[in-house]
């Protein structure tokens, strides 16, 4: 949940900080006034695209903080872990600055971190859902996702998607087959390649052990001049005078300080009497073998040039030489390799068919489920006789399965049902959206969602029906509603003012949280357009109907 938000010189807004409430809060204000700052900031906080343009005139940064509260076992927190962010009380704060200069910085809990992995944070408390954003119901891609993300059932989904990608790569092999045209010339070339790498011999991890062993040889002087100085510094003495220095204070029984040390010279003597016998066996053993160092130069020189020619690697060579040998084998032998192939692409086509036919049965499933409950939120939205349908068509099929899913709706009664994108009103698509929100909404385990003028396009009860399904909605989520409807804004239990000043040349837009009398007269303005006796009592009359209604008594 997001319970604190922090904007400084962002566009209109000076300074502006709010502890924010769970359930449902609504925004309302004049037209300019900047109702959506507040949300284009919080879309910030998830990650959108910053400029400098953003700043407040005459300010060199502009800067927007949130303070997020996550439930101990909120899947983000161990996403955060990993990535080296803690989340002390389960506090998230993130922080977009951006420079005058066009510099844009991300943090985490005050420590720097990219664009990406906030937007991969935050997506997943966040969603914010805008009038636009219905648009991409009328994508039917959009529908299998939908459905898919109902059905959950990720498992099967990557399932049918793996067959799928072993029966297209069979396919694709074995038409590769059926009309490659190779000659000899094709063949002598591959079977060339393929006796290269093999008699190169090519051991994994080998060029490392050889270069580390051609550094030691090419540092031979060095190595076994420094090393013999080093033995006879502790031969003309250390060692001994050391030994004898511990025999000493050792028979000093009288002063445990002198015992003491004695027992830390011992050990001192043992350990350099241990480390001198290691170097001077290591440099007994130590050589310069001309013949050796010749032989390892000519080794890494081919091992360099076989894998510059191959792809760089061991990994690549070896992945090189595979494709060279069944190459070479679908040439030679043709007509056996079709064969093959094409009892193999029959059985991954068989695998492939029954993946889908499991995903068609869930999504079969899974769609009446859901025909179900989206006809309940639009009855609840005032659409009574609206109708609602999944269908699948069967195709081809890709990664997803073989169902072209399509979202039928008919708004009205006596209207045949149709295309979702072919059909439905900017009103009747934002009510329809809102349907999809409450049911989706408990699946994804978003904690806030943002409606930005959504309600645009209706009024009277269509209105308050919106409103109610919001509180509905925000029994479970934190809901907040930019809202220009008075029967929306009576349903929330926050409400908030967004007003714009203007004095001596410079305009600033401020938020503030209204009580009940200002509640009922910020109503009165934006239904009736004044603060009249009778639209006083109006909107005190509305605002008394919702809280009944929705039970904020």
């Amino acid at each position: 949940m997001l319970t604190q938000i922090y904007v400084k010189n962002f566009i209109l807004m000076d300074e502006v900080q709010l502890e924010l409430h769970d359930n449902m809060s609504a925004f309302t204000g004049e037209t300019g006034a900047g109702k959506s700052l507040l949300m284009d900031a919080i879309g910030i906080l998830k990650g959108d695209r910053v400029n400098s343009d953003m700043i407040k005139e005459g300010c060199d940064k502009a800067v927007i903080e949130g303070v997020f509260e996550l439930a101990p076992q909120h899947s983000v927190l161990q996403q955060l872990q990993d990535a080296g962010h803690e989340c002390e009380d389960g506090l998230l704060i993130v922080t977009r600055e951006v420079t005058r200069e066009g510099r844009s910085i991300a943090r985490i809990n005050q420590r720097t971190t990219t664009v990406s992995f906030v937007k991969q944070i935050v997506s997943q408390l966040v969603d914010i859902h805008s009038q636009h954003d219905t648009q991409y119901l009328r994508n039917a891609a959009s529908h299998q996702l939908l459905l898919d993300r109902f059905a959950r059932d990720e498992d099967l989904l990557a399932k049918t998607k793996q067959s799928y990608h072993s029966y297209r790569s069979m396919k694709d092999a074995l038409e590769e087959a059926l009309h490659s045209d190779y000659n000899e010339d094709d063949l002598e070339f591959l079977t060339f390649q393929l006796n290269e790498i093999d008699e190169a011999q090519l051991q994994e991890e080998e060029l490392e052990k050889l270069e580390q062993e051609q550094k030691r040889m090419m540092a031979y002087e060095k190595l076994s001049s420094s090393a013999a100085q080093a033995i006879a510094l502790l031969d003309e003495g250390s060692v001994s005078s050391i030994y004898e220095s511990y025999r000493l204070l050792h028979a000093l029984h009288e002063d445990e300080i002198f015992t003491d040390a004695a027992a830390q010279l011992l050990d001192l003597y043992y350990a350099l009497d241990e480390q001198c016998s290691r170097v001077r066996t290591h440099l007994e053993e130590l050589e310069f073998d001309e013949g050796r160092f010749h032989e390892l130069q000519e080794r890494i020189f081919l091992i360099h040039k076989i894998q510059r020619k191959y792809g760089g690697s061991y990994a690549a060579v070896m992945e090189k030489r595979s494709f060279l040998e069944k190459k070479i084998d679908s040439i030679l032998h043709r007509q056996d390799f079709i064969a093959k192939s094409e009892k193999e692409l029959e059985k991954a086509r068989k695998v492939y068919e029954e993946d889908c036919m499991q995903l068609h049965v869930l999504r079969e499933k899974k769609a009446r489920e859901l025909e179900q409950l989206i006809l309940q939120q639009l009855k609840d939205l005032q659409l009574p006789n609206a109708r609602f349908h999944v269908e699948l068509e069967p195709f081809e099929g890709n990664a997803q399965g073989s169902d072209k899913i399509t979202f039928l709706v008919s708004m009205n009664a006596g209207e045949r049902l149709r295309p979702l994108q072919a059909t439905a009103s900017g009103g009747e698509l934002s009510r329809f959206m809102l349907g999809l929100k409450t049911v989706f909404t408990r699946l994804t385990g978003i904690d806030t969602i943002i409606f930005d003028e959504i309600d645009t396009g209706v009024s009277g009860s269509v209105a308050f029906s919106i409103g109610k399904k919001m509180r509905q909605l925000a029994q479970r989520t934190q809901v907040f509603c930019v809202t220009h409807l008075a029967s929306v804004a009576a349903c929330a239990m926050q409400h908030y003012v967004v007003e714009k000043h203007q004095e001596g040349g410079h305009t600033e837009t401020t938020i503030r949280l209204l009580n009940d009398k200002e509640r009922i007269q910020e109503m009165a303005v934006i239904s009736q357009g004044s603060t009249s006796e009778s639209a006083l009592q109006a909107a005190k009359e509305l605002y008394e109907l919702a809280k009944k209604e929705t039970g904020n008594n």
